[in-house]
């Protein structure tokens, strides 16, 4: 029996994005395909969790973008969308149940907050900032939560025809694409 091919294939100028594990998929794809990964929390994220401005955000993730002519994976929402639109193509969008990307988002801060992971430029995630703050990623699912349900609709309004748009809307249509792909976490 000869393997099927994916049934989604793939560009190599990929954006991941959405929520419940859309870092996670962007480095398995760049690992796979051996294509510089684009972490654009890194980018966004100075060490003592200080911020880059919206303009040098787009300003590096643009120079990383040209520096990469072979192909690049990035992993965000909101400012750099227009960027990845405008070179990506392949847009991944990762639209699970909300209960699935809150349970990941918790679980992955509960963990951050008690290991000290290191993340973003050596900043640590604490139980303070994860759970007791407004500032918090955690929050910020909660209060966004409504925004959710019509982000792949969103999405596939403001995406080029051109780009090849593959929106996963359930944690099985995810793991059915890391196994389509032969994928790793």
């Amino acid at each position: 029996m000869h393997p099927q091919p994916p049934v989604h294939p793939l560009g190599r100028r990929i954006g991941v994005i959405g929520a419940g594990g859309k870092s996670t998929l962007a480095r398995a794809l760049a690992r796979k395909q051996d294509l510089e990964f684009i972490e654009i929390d890194g980018i966004a994220h100075l060490p003592g969790w200080e911020s880059r401005s919206d303009d040098e955000i787009k300003r590096i993730v643009t120079e990383r973008i040209a520096n990469n002519p072979d192909g690049w994976v990035t992993d965000h929402n909101s400012t750099v969308m227009p960027i990845i639109f405008e070179n990506a193509d392949t847009v991944i969008v990762l639209q699970p149940q909300f209960r699935y990307m809150f349970w990941r988002r918790f679980t992955r801060s509960l963990k951050r907050s008690w290991t000290g992971e290191l993340i973003c430029n050596g900043n640590k995630e604490t139980f303070r900032q994860n759970f007791f703050s407004k500032n918090s990623a955690i929050y910020e699912m909660w209060t966004k939560r409504h925004n959710y349900r019509s982000y792949a609709e969103n999405i596939t309004a403001e995406a080029p025809d051109r780009v090849n748009l593959i929106v996963l809307k359930s944690a099985k249509k995810i793991e059915e694409f890391y196994e389509a792909h032969g994928l790793t976490r």
